[in-house]
This record gives structure tokens, C-alpha cells and sequence, in this order.
């Protein structure tokens, strides 16, 4: 009998790494510890932080995501012929009823991370692809946060260190006159969702800038501009209104 002749052995790609609901969810909050419960909260365990754009590109950069890119970013862009922004739109609209449809664990977990306030969305350039990301929208894109924070109380305390998160993402360097420096962030407890928006100002005079935030409940219904604290409790009320005499007394 001849001898057996052996083909060399070809190793077969390793498979996508695994999209359950949990994995997905450790995704948006950067949680990486093995036995932890994605998204838990975080110091005295009164809250959850997720920073939005870190949450978008570590989705964006999953390898099941960058393959859904590229394959669909490639059959939406074959379509389409010049600058026809209708034909773009229609275009945009199917991938991105397709994206959930390719990724349900992921919806899920957008929308039990997020109180169901977050929903997830996806930006498409077409004539630049490589710049394409998958991201968490709120208030139908009308509302752009930095910052999202899950309150599993509405106690003063943690409100305190939610706004706080959010008044961290302020950009670090001195504002100009007349162009504030911005940041914004979505609070949610039990289902209701309620934006915030720092302001921080350049003072008349040589010293340290004006800061105030101002409480979104809707988009385009901005409430007059608050110190932290004014703010804060203006938080629990909108939570807890029937805490609000109590709270307002401390």
C-alpha cells in the first residue's frame, strides 16, 4: 500500500468574538472584569457612567461590526450615483433598520442599559467609509450627550455625582468670550430620561470662568441656567416629585 499522502493543514480564521447581550453591554460601560456584572454601578453603587463616544468606538471596532460595515457600507454605496442626497437617505435608512436586524443582543443591550433612553443608530459616509460608526442616539438624535448615568436612586448624593460625570467631560481648556465652553449628558431613572447641559463661560474679568448647567426634559426645552447644586435638586424633583419638599428642606 503507497503511502499516504498528507495535505498540509489550513487553520480555519477563529470565529467573530461572541456578541451575547452580556459582552455587548461590558462594551458600553468598559467593563472588562471577568465575573462582574457588566454595567454595575459605580462607587457607593448608585449609579452607572457610560462616556458615549469611548462606548461608540469600542462598538464601532467589535470585528462583527467592522465586517457589517464594510459588507453593507459596500451594497448600500453600489446604489448610488452622484450626489443624490435622497437616494443617500433611502440608503441610509435600510442599513440601518438592517443593523439591528444583524445585531438584536446589541439593541438589547442599548436598550436595558440605557432605561430604553438610548437607542442604537448608525452614521454612515458613504464617500468616506472608514469614518462610519455605530453609536447611541437620545431624543431621536435631537440631544447630543457626552454622558450617560443610569441613577438607581434619586438621592441627592448620587444626582451630586452624576452631574459631576458630566461637568468631567467639560473640555479642559479656557473658554473663549462669547463661545461657551459645552457638555451635555442624559440621566435616567426607572424608565424616564432627563438631559443636562453645562455651560461654561469666560469671566468679564480675569479669574475663573462661569459655569452653570441648565435641565433638558426635552429637546429645544431648556430650563433656566442653575448652579450645581440649584440643579441637583431640580434633578430629584424631576425623579422623585413627591421627595421634592423633603429634599428642598436640606
Amino acid at each position: 500500500m503507497g503511502a499516504l499522502a498528507f495535505r498540509p493543514f489550513l487553520a480555519m480564521p477563529p470565529p467573530d468574538p461572541p456578541t451575547e447581550r452580556a459582552d455587548w453591554t461590558r462594551r458600553l460601560f468598559a467593563d472588562e472584569t471577568p465575573g462582574e456584572t457588566p454595567g454595575a454601578p459605580t462607587g457607593d453603587g448608585s449609579r452607572a457612567v457610560m462616556l458615549l463616544a469611548e462606548a461608540s468606538e469600542r462598538i464601532t471596532a467589535h470585528p462583527a461590526v467592522q465586517k457589517w460595515l464594510r459588507e453593507a457600507g459596500f451594497e448600500a454605496a453600489r446604489g448610488l450615483r452622484g450626489g443624490d442626497a435622497m437616494a443617500q437617505a433611502q440608503a441610509h435608512g435600510r442599513m440601518a433598520r438592517d443593523l439591528k436586524e444583524q445585531f438584536p443582543t446589541l439593541v438589547e443591550a442599548v436598550r436595558e442599559a440605557t432605561g430604553g433612553c438610548g437607542e442604537l443608530a448608525l452614521q454612515w459616509r458613504p464617500l468616506h467609509p472608514n469614518y462610519s460608526k455605530v453609536y447611541l442616539s437620545f431624543f431621536d438624535d435631537a440631544f447630543d450627550p457626552d454622558v450617560f448615568c443610569a441613577l438607581r436612586s434619586p438621592a441627592l448624593s448620587a444626582v451630586r455625582d452624576a452631574l459631576r460625570a458630566v461637568r468631567e467631560a467639560l473640555p479642559k481648556g479656557e473658554p473663549f468670550a462669547g463661545q461657551p465652553n459645552e457638555a451635555a449628558g442624559v440621566l435616567e431613572h426607572d424608565g424616564r430620561c432627563l438631559g443636562v447641559r453645562y455651560r461654561e463661560r469666560a469671566s468679564e474679568k480675569e479669574g475663573r470662568p462661569r459655569r452653570s448647567v441648565a435641565l433638558v426634559p426635552a429637546p429645544g426645552d431648556e430650563t433656566d441656567e442653575h448652579t450645581d447644586e440649584q440643579a441637583a435638586r431640580g434633578v430629584v424633583a424631576y425623579f422623585a416629585p413627591e421627595e421634592r419638599e423633603r429634599w428642598y428642606e436640606r
